[in-house]
């Protein structure tokens, strides 16, 4: 697999220390060789390129901080608009982390701060964690995009037309997503633990094709969740085993993992619901067990963005796979309607990804996630080396649109030509 060890961040003052040591280096040896008088110009010129780095590091830091207040500021307001707990953005630029920041609260019982670092459930943002897997495994020739999904999942029964990893990872299998009172009154099934992907299928896996596959366009996080089956089938891995040894930790990511019940979380925030009387309650339990590909990891937005960062410079694919990943395979994307024509929906789908445009006319790869209370979004502009991470602890919450907007504040207007 294409992996590249994972490189320390990259600091102004980090130069400052590299430049200043070779030179004095340089010093010794120019001393044995020339008179005093040569050593002290030598140290004079270090010192000046010393002081212009220095007040490099200031200028670089107060734009950042710039930056950064610009966007605490605007989350104060979206906050207050939409009564949201606690708002977590993280910024990475060039593969640097510019921006962590949060206001409000990670959870409201301790009035615990949001921060960047705070750890949150990120729903179906999950699902790209899993593609990008399934991709490293296609990027080594273990898996082909055209075999059928039983060929990894036999457990899975065939139906009346083949099921592909390409129709799985472009939502157009036709296998059905959640439906209501599926879970029953008491959501007895939600509340279960299933430890396995065998037993999680359970819930949807005999149910009748709602297309014919590659017809139409659906969502369905059942679908994604049979990407568990082709990771661990293939690395004879458990899949979160894989995932933290050739994704999250390559990546950084070290606050990224299941959601599973029992596990103490440093950090951990909590998310929130409004009852019939609007006012903010605890969202209901839920295991997450039976999804974990299709919405089941947490995760900080440090660590998405590490994550964006580490797709955009070649750490977990190659970028010819990263350009396979992006680009279009459903456009238009036609949804499928039970009950009349199909409707045109507002993105293209690439490989697990939804390819936006921008107010600008820019497009680019992102994904949303709602889960247990909590709202996500990750976008990425690859050629501008920009991505954006959001997380907000209540539902629903427009993610995209506040993303969206944050984004614009590092990204120059496009220059349209005159005709």
């Amino acid at each position: 697999m294409h992996q590249r060890t994972p490189r320390k961040p990259f600091t102004t003052l980090d130069g400052i220390s590299k430049l200043f040591c070779l030179h004095s280096s340089s010093f010794h040896n120019i001393g044995q060789a020339q008179n005093g008088k040569v050593i002290s110009l030598c140290f004079l010129s270090a010192a000046a390129i010393f002081m212009a780095l220095f007040w490099a590091l200031v200028a670089t830091n107060a734009l950042a901080q710039t930056e950064a207040n610009q966007i605490v500021d605007y989350l104060e307001q979206v906050r207050y608009e939409t009564g949201a707990p606690g708002i977590s953005v993280a910024v990475a630029l060039k593969g640097e982390m510019i921006v962590s920041c949060g206001v409000g609260y990670a959870e409201l019982d301790n009035s615990t701060p949001a921060t960047g670092r705070t750890v949150h459930n990120i729903g179906s943002v999950s699902k790209t964690l899993a593609a990008v897997a399934v991709m490293q495994l296609v990027e080594q020739g273990k898996v082909k995009l055209e075999d059928p999904i039983q060929k990894y999942v036999p457990y899975f029964p065939e139906k009346r037309r083949p099921i592909t990893i390409q129709h799985i990872l472009t939502h157009t299998s036709g296998i059905r997503h959640y439906k209501e009172g599926e879970f029953d009154s008491q959501r007895i099934k939600e509340k279960m633990h299933y430890n396995s992907l065998q037993k999680g299928i359970e819930i949807f896996k005999d149910d009748t094709l709602l297309f014919e596959p590659g017809k139409y366009w659906f969502y369905s996080s059942y679908a994604s969740n049979l990407m568990q089956g082709v990771i661990e089938t293939v690395t004879e891995m458990g899949f979160e085993d894989y995932l933290k040894k050739h994704v999250w930790e390559p990546a950084g990511m070290l606050s990224t993992a299941f959601d599973v019940p029992e596990r103490i979380v440093h950090n951990r925030g909590r998310g929130y619901i409004r009852n019939e009387q609007r006012v903010l309650i605890n969202v209901p339990y839920a295991d997450v067990s039976y999804k974990y590909a299709g919405g089941g990891m947490i995760s900080t937005v440090e660590d998405l963005a590490r994550f964006g960062a580490a797709m955009n410079d070649g750490t977990l694919l190659r970028p010819e796979t990263v350009a396979m990943m992006y680009k279009v395979q459903v456009d238009p994307a036609m949804r499928y309607n039970p009950n009349g024509q199909p409707q045109k929906m507002p993105h293209r789908q690439a490989l697990s990804w939804f390819i936006r445009t921008d107010v600008q006319g820019r497009t680019f790869p992102s994904h949303t996630g709602t889960v247990k209370g909590c709202r996500s979004y990750l976008l990425n502009y690859p050629e501008h080396g920009l991505v954006i991470a959001l997380i907000a602890n209540i539902v629903p919450f427009d993610s995209a649109k506040y993303g969206d907007a944050i984004a614009q504040l590092f990204l120059a207007p496009v220059n349209r030509a005159s005709n």
